[in-house]
């Protein structure tokens, strides 16, 4: 048995090896953005095979800070050579990228507390302009020596900028920063939802980070062996039991990529190893294969599982059930029907909510009852924390928080406003034209147009009969005035609108003076009959025409003609 299992390793580190030497033919992808830093360094680092520029030196990132940055570097040995420095930080700290493209890109993290320098407590937040990626961590809390975080983010901006916050008054610091384009199809904007089934959408507008990325049956995969830089490890520990699983290979060579799945996807190191139905030792060979994923419960996951007919002699041969927790995800899968021929990959998104309480997230293959052959098959599988509500990866505090800035304004808002505004300063000045035009209009020369008391007559003024008129009982005369008509037509011909505040005052005035008791003569308007107008000539004004009457009557008369013109304003 022993020597069954060892051949078996032999031949899958062996196929790996080739599939490493023939991954080169399907690389076809150039990062529009590809910035590798280490920070804190005075020379280039070499890592997974390739050149890390010190961050003091890289012309298309600015170094900005609140405070001051230090060095901090170590003569003892570090996990990997990216470690070998650390910069750190007493206040809020930004790198500010360049950004060729738009669109996603993978963020990449390095923490290690370089000996020598009491790191150990530091307390990190990390957080981009919208999301937060890492919010108090400290490694004095973790289990681990040194921190690799990845993510995934939508950049819609010409820069993108990473915060670095020390956090409860500690320092914070970080070893390396990744900052790479990644293919546009390589996440989608929609994926399925299996708790509660439907589609989940606006995947684009969300950020992601990696948890699990595994190579099931299949050795460690690392980041030189990826088109993407990715890194793939071995399923074996998450398996729900061992014996349920038999993991097999063929050469990578065999891998067949069509045009829905490439290398970007998964390497062909990944479709050609899987696990597949073992002996679980039970009575019904009808059981699942099952991996059982540690994950924070508060969280939405985008679960991506990876397939290829590896193992089928023929087509249509191997159909099986796909489980994500107790929810079937996809029910009588024909990977060969799926795939259109055998070993051509395939893959699978979804979407788990799993903030039902369970702080493990399980994944399951077994075979369909109704198939020949029960058996089922699972080659990668990839696990990726959505952000929440919050825009975080971590709690429920927001980038405007951790950054102590105000947020964003309401830019509908002020836009409707704004509008609004025009709209109301547009229909002032349009209405104060229409009374402009129509005062124009109403000033022009009538000739000798005949028209009936004042309702029409803009230019009418009515005096009051002359005492020699009363006496010989001749109708007063309504003249349509031509020619000047006093100080009030002179300033009309000097100015077009007058201060209606004026007006009012004056109005008020004369009518004030119009009330008042006259011993000579009385305020009272005869009633004239309309079939007493007659023509009369124009070159003369009203008050012109009464002065051969009293003093009085003069007085009055200029009077009267003053409110007319008052009452009638647009009509001189």
């Amino acid at each position: 048995m022993l020597a069954t299992l060892s051949t078996m390793n032999i031949v899958i580190w062996v196929g790996v090896a080739l599939g490493i030497l023939s991954q080169g033919s399907y690389s076809s992808y150039t990062p529009a953005d590809n910035y590798l830093l280490v920070c804190g360094s005075s020379q280039n680092v070499t890592f997974n095979d390739q050149t890390y520029v010190p961050d003091s030196l890289q012309s298309s990132v600015s170094l900005k800070s609140q405070g001051n940055s230090f060095v901090a570097t170590s003569n003892s040995t570090p996990p990997s050579p990216i470690y070998q420095s650390a910069r750190i930080f007493t206040s809020t700290t930004s790198y500010k990228f360049d950004i060729e493209t738009e669109g996603r890109h993978w963020i990449r993290l390095y923490f290690y507390p370089v000996p020598g320098h009491n790191l150990t407590s530091a307390s990190i937040t990390v957080v981009t302009e919208n999301f937060v990626l890492l919010h108090n961590f400290s490694f004095e809390t973790f289990n681990g020596t040194y921190l690799f975080k990845e993510y995934a983010i939508n950049v819609t901006l010409d820069n993108l900028v990473l915060n670095f916050i020390p956090s409860n008054n500690s320092i914070a610091f970080v070893n390396a920063i990744e900052v790479v384009s990644a293919p546009d199809n390589l996440i989608p904007d929609q994926a399925v939802a299996v708790s509660p089934p439907g589609p989940f959408t606006w995947l684009s507008g969300l950020a992601l980070e990696t948890v699990y990325r595994l190579n099931m049956g299949g050795p460690l995969v690392t980041a030189q062996n990826d088109t993407l830089g990715r890194t793939w490890e071995n399923d074996v520990k998450y398996l729900h039991v061992n014996s349920s699983a038999t993991n097999v290979s063929v050469n990578p060579l065999n891998i067949k990529y069509g045009p829905a799945v490439s290398p970007e996807i998964a390497p062909n190191s990944v479709y050609s190893t899987a696990e597949t139905m073992g002996d679980a030792n039970v009575v019904s060979v009808n059981f699942n294969i099952t991996w059982v994923l540690p994950v924070d419960p508060n969280f939405t996951y985008f679960v991506r599982v990876h397939f290829c007919d590896i193992v089928s002699k023929s087509m249509n041969s191997l159909v099986f059930n796909l489980y994500i927790n107790t929810d079937s995800a996809f029910g009588g899968l024909d990977l060969s029907n799926l795939a259109g021929n055998l070993d051509v990959p395939v893959y699978k998104d979804f979407v788990s909510n799993n903030s039902a309480g369970s702080d493990t997230l399980s994944v399951s293959v077994g075979p369909d009852t109704s198939s020949n052959s029960l058996n089922a098959i699972m080659n990668g599988l990839e696990i990726m924390k959505i952000s929440n509500e919050a825009r975080s990866f971590v709690g429920l505090s927001a980038v405007e928080t951790l950054l102590e800035v105000p947020p964003k304004k309401n830019k509908i808002g002020i836009i409707i406003g704004s509008v609004g505004g025009a709209v109301a300063a547009l229909a002032f000045i349009g209405l104060c034209y229409c009374c402009l035009a129509a005062r124009r209009s109403r000033s022009t020369p009538q000739g000798n147009t005949w028209l009936p008391l004042p309702l029409y007559g803009n230019s009418l003024t009515m005096t009051k009969m002359s005492t020699l008129s009363q006496k010989s009982g001749t109708a007063s005369c309504i003249s349509l005035a031509s020619s000047n008509l006093g100080r009030r037509q002179q300033l009309t011909e000097k100015s077009d609108v007058y201060s209606f505040g004026v007006v009012l005052l004056e109005l008020e005035e004369t009518s004030s003076a119009l009330t008042e008791p006259d011993d000579n003569s009385t305020n009272h308007i005869p009633d004239i009959p309309l079939t007493s107008l007659e023509p009369f000539d124009n070159s003369v004004s009203m008050i012109e025409g009464v002065n051969s009457g009293t003093d009085d009557d003069a007085e009055d008369a200029a009077t009267s003609a003053v409110f007319s013109q008052l009452v009638n304003p647009r009509g001189r």
